[in-house]
């Protein structure tokens, strides 16, 4: 996947509050008045960019208000860097929380041909930027370090697997770790990191990363909820709930469920748990191939109805 890929994904997955509507229609506005007195003084050179830009059909201060406000914003973020009139336009956009992105990412890539082994590994690296639009050099360490150092452990295994196996002989071994953003609303950004081991057979987990954008703070599953409160058990009765649905319906689902002679079985949610808030609000979790289901049913996602825990979450993180 290409960087612009990576950049498309993540403006995919931003939703815009329906209250920005009229802020971003009406900044538009205040930016192509202010950016008349920006051609006057710029000359020809900008007259001539305008008149390309024109050509090009780059009307960004015209966008019809039956357009997706969504869309809207997609095209001013990635149009300040082209256009004066829009930069100056997105200043006056007012900010409701942190801004988290993804600003650079690196790639670790080897291959041993020979032995058979080869890992792919990108690690991206986030910048928080306060309401104030101030950078947040601290939470943005923080973030970082965690998730490099997340990463590098699978990249250390992979070196130390490479190490193992002598000349002449086979490892069998490929690695693939890639992110993607899987939240991006008024008060959380998720990041999640997948991750592949091939060797004969697979194994295949996640690591969600969950920034709080009033705080610019990652956050665990206990933040989301009122202290003292017993969301665990509401959250493990609901899956379990899901669970035994899903077995009873399709004879194909298994999970480790209801015996009690086995140590695989499911009994609650860890308190480290991966989570994310999915497209319709509800809090979501992913589990790791083997970890409470067979090998054959991979990764496996359940999502909590927010009416189950709508008492004891905290305001803002559901809907």
């Amino acid at each position: 996947m290409s960087r612009l890929d990576d950049i498309k994904e993540a403006y995919d997955n931003i939703q815009v509050p329906a209250e920005l509507k009229e802020r971003v229609l009406q900044s538009m506005e205040r930016g192509k008045k202010d950016a008349c007195g920006e051609k006057k003084e710029s000359g020809k050179a900008f007259a001539g960019k305008s008149e390309r830009n024109q050509k090009k059909g780059h009307l960004l201060p015209f966008v019809r208000v039956a357009e997706a406000v969504a869309a809207a914003v997609a095209v001013l973020v990635i149009s300040v860097n082209v256009s004066p009139t829009v930069a100056n336009a997105m200043e006056q956009v007012p900010v409701l929380g942190a801004i988290v992105k993804i600003v650079n990412f690196t790639t670790y890539s080897d291959k041993q041909e020979k032995k058979q082994m080869e890992a792919t590994v990108r690690v991206p690296e986030v910048k928080v930027i306060g309401t104030d639009g101030k950078p947040l050099t601290r939470e943005s360490k923080e973030l970082n370090a965690a998730v490099s150092g997340y990463l590098d452990k699978i990249i250390q295994r992979y070196k130390k697997d490479v190490a193992a196996v002598s000349d002449g002989e086979e490892g069998h071994e490929e690695i693939t770790s890639d992110y993607r953003i899987v939240t991006n609303n008024e008060r959380l950004f998720s990041l999640r990191v997948d991750t592949v081991i091939a060797m004969g057979g697979s194994d295949s987990f996640t690591k969600i990363y969950n920034i709080d954008k009033k705080t610019g703070k990652m956050i665990t599953l206990k933040d989301l909820f009122h202290e003292g409160s017993d969301y665990k058990k509401r959250i493990s009765d609901s899956i379990k709930e899901q669970m035994r649905a899903q077995m009873k319906k399709d004879s194909s689902k298994a999970y480790f469920l209801d015996d009690d002679q086995s140590e695989w079985d499911f009994k609650q949610i860890k308190d480290d748990a991966d989570f994310y808030i999915s497209d319709n609000g509800e809090l979501t979790f992913v589990f790791d191939k083997y970890e409470v289901a067979p090998g054959y049913m991979g990764l496996v996602e359940f999502s909590v109805p927010t009416e189950k825990l709508s008492d004891i979450v905290k305001d803002g993180y559901l809907q």
